[in-house]
């Protein structure tokens, strides 16, 4: 594939030349509330304006069904994830859609970013009045598990978390990390690029003690071709709980559902249909995601979600090695740092 035809598929996939935050949605205004004690957890750093304007969600005109909060990966932001995808779906399934963008395409300290998806569920439970679902792909999936963790007051908001392609226990592999291996440079790398390997603190300190906090139903959702969350087998980095047996929470391989399937890392969070259905079974029963109630084998014809989109396998490692070029050009702060950022006093004693 040449540069040109790259490109393309790169704007075509993040948006970067068409999309803006606007995306139809309508920014949410409320204030903050949850369960527990808020008073005693940390508080944000981030400016409130900024937290606020980070959240867009549709008119909440649907009672009957959780409204959903959808979270996107690195290297983009809400509305160019999912405005061609998930969001224009889910709405005409008839659910309240939300969607949240942390900052810097989530190249910086993934414990700022957890403010913006705390805020985000505090303020779509006081507008709906009803608890969440919660969508997560890639860093947003894993993200997100900081956020509930150490604000444990917004745990009994969510009713259903689906994690998609999360490096859960890192992003490893025989020879090293995969995105570290690519990235070279005096310059170091962002600050989340150390936060998701294996063994991080950030990483450590997450799984420290429970990986499934609260009453809430999780579904992992990983493939055997993913390019960055591997191992697959026999532990799988994107297992939560793995060997535990825990009604609330499933992890679910889609060569398990489909053998021979192929979704890789981007796909299985975008155009993946496989992937879908379980999302929407999870969002729509009590539980986690149950294969033969979402359809069984006859998943496995189904066409991809967005007709028409078709990744190369190489697709990820591209964007990992193209993408410094960007940001030089302006694109964000890619945070580069030549060390991992210092935990936060609040999870400085996780063991």
């Amino acid at each position: 594939m040449d540069f040109v035809t790259r490109i393309i598929l790169l704007s075509a996939i993040l948006g970067l030349t068409a999309c803006n935050s606007g995306g139809g949605s309508q920014s949410l205004n409320g204030n903050h509330q949850g369960g527990g004690n808020a008073a005693s957890e940390p508080a944000f750093e981030t400016e409130q304006s900024e937290l606020d304007a980070a959240l867009v969600c549709t008119p909440f005109a649907n009672p009957e069904k959780p409204p959903v909060l959808l979270i996107h990966g690195t290297f983009t932001a809400g509305w160019e994830q999912y405005d061609w995808s998930y969001g224009p779906m889910l709405e005409e399934m008839g659910f309240d859609v939300c969607m949240v963008t942390y900052p810097n395409r989530g190249l910086s300290d993934l414990q700022i970013s957890a403010e913006y998806v705390v805020n985000a569920i505090r303020k779509v439970h006081a507008e709906s009045g009803r608890k969440i679902a919660m969508v997560g792909h890639s860093q947003g999936g894993l993200m997100p598990r900081w956020a509930l963790k150490w604000w444990p007051s917004v745990q009994p908001l969510i009713e259903d978390f689906v994690l998609q392609a999360a490096p859960n226990h890192g992003t490893v592999g025989e020879g090293g990390n995969p995105v570290s291996d690519l990235w070279s440079g005096s310059t170091g790398m962002p600050e989340a690029f150390y936060q998701m390997q294996g063994d991080s603190n950030f990483i450590t300190a997450l799984n420290a003690n429970d990986e499934t906090p609260g009453d809430i139903d999780y579904t992992t959702l990983y493939t055997q071709y993913d390019e960055l969350v591997q191992p697959v087998e026999p532990v799988p980095s994107a297992a939560l709980d793995w060997g535990i047996e825990n009604p609330k929470v499933r992890n679910i391989l889609l060569q398990d559902v489909c053998p021979g399937y192929f979704a890789d890392h981007v796909t299985i969070g975008i155009t993946d249909a496989v992937a879908f259905s379980l999302t929407l079974d999870a969002i729509l029963n009590p539980g986690p995601a149950d294969i033969e109630r979402a359809g069984g084998a006859d998943l496995c014809a189904l066409l991809p979600i967005v007709p028409g989109i078709a990744l190369p396998p190489d697709f990820l490692l591209y964007m990992t090695t193209a993408l410094p070029k960007s940001f030089e050009n302006g694109m964000t702060d890619p945070h580069f740092s030549n060390e991992e950022p210092e935990l936060k006093p609040y999870a400085q004693n996780a063991n």
